[in-house]
């Protein structure tokens, strides 16, 4: 008889054992980060490494993994263990606009990736030079159409978030403006500036000094709102347009990974991001506006984001290597 209830016991705390894992972290959890320093994923990775490693017990470890639009990086995560150890945290081309950039993409993010966090997506703006004699964008719209092809929009290149909203906004108002590529946004926002270029879209945030400076003119922001540093200028919801593909920063694992580490994830990605000093301290800078919520909903904005770069890379006629 006592041998019997020795053996349940055993046989509970085998089963106890299996329910509960050790628990997680025991160890320095690393975050890839698909590109170079400097960049939103970089800033924001390295901004909450205090907080996530009080929170975790653990260190926060950044690491740079640059090429190849981000490839290299990603490549790297999909193949680690999905243990909750290597994560990545990335802006949206690697994941939404690389499938129709590359032929032979080595990764299918909608398979290969497990949301994490959605960390906010990056509010982005058109503006035009402040000599070109256009004050909205029927205004624009309106030369365009009488002036085809005199407009220079610039951009960073076939399929860069300027060269995409170029597309569609030849396509939306049936107008067409002449491309003026630059190897950099940084360049092609110096174009705009001094004259050389006309129109561009842009991160919001970099504008409004500048706006406010009589230097530029900003004529809509991307989305539903207007953005908090430019009050003055309309949303494309409020003109009642039916596009809203913006760059985005978010934390995924390797699928794979235990649902249960995902929200733990989730959970204290969402704390950090939520704190008012931190966002301001990091977030507006970068034109970053936190969109919280569950890893589902993460995935499903995802899919609905790579459905949408579908749409504007055929439009923009961008050719996969």
């Amino acid at each position: 008889m006592h041998i019997f209830k020795y053996l349940i016991t055993l046989a509970l705390l085998a089963g106890a054992s299996h329910a509960y894992p050790q628990a997680y972290p025991t160890k320095p959890v690393r975050i890839i980060i698909p590109g170079a320093a400097g960049a939103p994923p970089d800033i924001l990775s390295r901004a909450m490494g205090p907080a996530m490693s009080q929170a975790l017990g653990q260190a926060w470890v950044v690491e740079n993994r640059v090429g190849a639009n981000g490839i290299i990086g990603m490549e790297a995560v999909i193949r680690s263990n999905p243990d909750g150890y290597t994560l990545s945290i990335t802006q949206g081309a690697p994941v939404s606009l690389n499938p129709y950039f590359y032929t032979k993409l080595p990764y299918e993010p909608l398979k290969d990736l497990a949301p994490i966090a959605n960390m906010g997506v990056i509010a982005a703006s058109i503006l035009v030079s402040a000599a070109t004699p256009v004050n909205s964008m029927r205004e624009l719209v309106d030369m365009a159409k009488a002036k085809p092809e005199t407009l220079l929009w610039s951009t960073w290149g076939p399929g860069s978030f300027s060269d995409l909203y170029r597309a569609w906004t030849e396509s939306y108002f049936n107008v067409k403006f002449q491309e003026l590529p630059y190897k950099a946004s940084s360049a092609a926002f110096q174009s705009v500036i001094s004259g050389e270029g006309h129109v561009m879209l842009n991160a919001s945030g970099a504008l409004t000094s500048l706006a406010k400076a009589g230097k530029i003119k900003v004529l809509a922001t991307i989305g539903p709102n207007r953005y908090r540093t430019l009050p003055d200028v309309p949303s494309f919801a409020e003109l009642g347009y039916d596009v809203d593909f913006r760059g985005w920063v978010g934390a995924f694992a390797p699928t794979g990974t235990p649902r249960d580490i995902i929200a733990r994830l989730n959970n204290e990605i969402n704390k950090v991001l939520s704190d008012n000093a931190f966002n301001e301290k990091f977030l507006v800078p970068g034109s970053v506006e936190f969109k919280p919520g569950t890893p589902e909903e993460f995935g499903r904005f995802i899919k609905v984001d790579r459905e949408l770069a579908g749409r504007l890379t055929k439009l923009a006629k961008v050719k996969p290597e």
